[in-house]
């Protein structure tokens, strides 16, 4: 389909004008909160792309790279007093940008190559998992790597999703589609069996996909909306088959894609597809939200082996969908001692951290002195990427503390495979 670049440019536009230039969103962002530059700011980004539709074709490769330093977090948009859709006109800009300069051919064709089609990926990562085993020695408490400075999550096979074999339920409760994400699925798929388990013993009938794959946001942060619709429209074929009141992820990124991504390509799809796009929107929810909702973090054999925890809200927790209190709940209920932290981004960002990675660990390294500041045990997350980011970064430093996936200390926290 031939892309109107103008219309592209002026759409972005449109929603950038609504900018006030208040800078309420200069607090928020961990970009600028680390650089001190306004181009660096969501309101630095606005301006930039006001003048999009009359100067597109100037300089857009090095206008792109200045885009590209966003995380994409959403936290300008649920500060901003307007209400700017800055991630929507940032995604927009990057789409007509990355058309006028031709730059995304390679990345295109990688990123599909790599993540368009399930089994593909599947084959992909076990092929990365035969190099990694000659080449890197992962200790057996360890999931992620340091290849000069990036993060090199451990790739686990089996697959969860190929991998995975349900069981009744003692009792009769809800059918869960349960929609791994491509990190838990490929590089921690106990997580994915942990949050089944606790389904299933919560009384939900839980189904797994075998042929689910990405949730497509990364097609759509290289401007590849073709891509993402495929993405969409792929999973909706398996949906349809299926029989469910509530889907979950063990992503926070995952959760906001299919609650807040999907129906925006609502436009391009069928109207049965359309429906179909909003009941799974409706019924999607973070896993830590389902537990709670099923009673699942009752588990007081747990107090006396209780550790003292921390919270890493991910960025699309606490700004797109505002679930942060469920987590703290359930670690509550199961007799451990929490402890807060300053919230803030982690600064992995997706593609962000592997495109801008000083900045990334710039902004890591404020994550890193917050976790250590609160004395505790454990850092819990509900955000695989956020994981491998926080492993990294405490590796790095050689800390004490461990930072685990929300699942993993609810399930069997001494024996989880992030503990020593």
């Amino acid at each position: 389909m031939s892309i109107d670049l103008v219309s592209l440019a002026d759409a972005a536009e449109k929603m950038a004008s609504l900018c006030n230039r208040c800078g309420l969103c200069q607090a928020v962002c961990p970009v600028y909160k680390r650089t001190g530059l306004e181009g660096d700011s969501a309101r630095g980004k606005l301006a930039l792309i006001t003048a999009l539709h009359e100067n597109l074709t100037d300089a857009p490769a090095e206008t792109l790279s200045r885009l590209n330093r966003c995380t994409l977090c959403g936290g300008c948009k649920a500060t901003c007093p307007r209400g700017v859709a800055t991630v929507d006109a940032f995604l927009l800009a990057r789409k007509a940008l990355a058309e006028a300069a031709r730059l995304s051919g390679t990345k295109r064709a990688l990123l599909r190559k790599a993540f368009s089609d399930p089994k593909r990926t599947a084959t992909l990562a076990a092929r990365f998992a035969a190099v990694q085993r000659r080449l890197i020695t992962f200790p057996e408490e360890e999931r992620v790597a340091l290849a000069r400075r990036y993060p090199v999550p451990k790739i686990t096979q089996p697959f969860f999703s190929e991998n995975y074999a349900a069981r009744e339920p003692e009792s009769s409760g809800p059918d869960v589609v349960l929609f791994a994400g491509c990190l838990v699925d490929k590089v921690y798929p106990f997580v994915g069996e942990g949050l089944a388990g606790l389904l299933t013993d919560a009384g939900a009938r839980v189904h797994v996909p075998k042929e689910q794959g990405c949730c497509g946001i990364p097609f759509l942060t290289e401007g590849d909306e073709d891509e993402f619709l495929k993405a969409v429209r792929r999973h909706l074929a398996l949906f349809s088959e299926m029989d469910f009141s509530h889907v979950v992820t063990p992503c926070a990124t995952c959760t906001h894609a299919l609650k807040h991504l999907w129906p925006k390509a609502k436009e391009r799809l069928s109207e049965a597809e359309g429906r179909l796009v909003d009941r799974i929107a409706d019924a999607v929810c973070d896993g830590s939200d389902l537990l709670a909702q099923l009673g699942a973090g009752d588990r007081p054999e747990s107090a006396e082996t209780g550790l003292t925890v921390t919270v890493h809200d991910p960025c699309h927790a606490r700004h797109s969908l505002n679930n942060t209190a469920n987590t703290r709940a359930l670690l509550k209920d199961a007799g451990h001692n929490l402890v807060e932290m300053e919230p803030g981004c982690c600064g992995l960002g997706g593609s962000f951290g592997m495109k801008n990675r000083d900045l990334s660990l710039a902004i890591g390294e404020g994550c890193l002195a917050r976790i250590e500041a609160t004395g505790a045990d454990v850092v819990v997350t509900s955000c695989p990427g956020c994981m491998a980011q926080i492993e990294a970064l405490l590796k790095g430093a050689n800390s004490r503390i461990r930072v685990l996936h929300v699942v993993e200390i609810l399930e069997n926290p001494l024996d989880s495979p992030g503990l020593s």
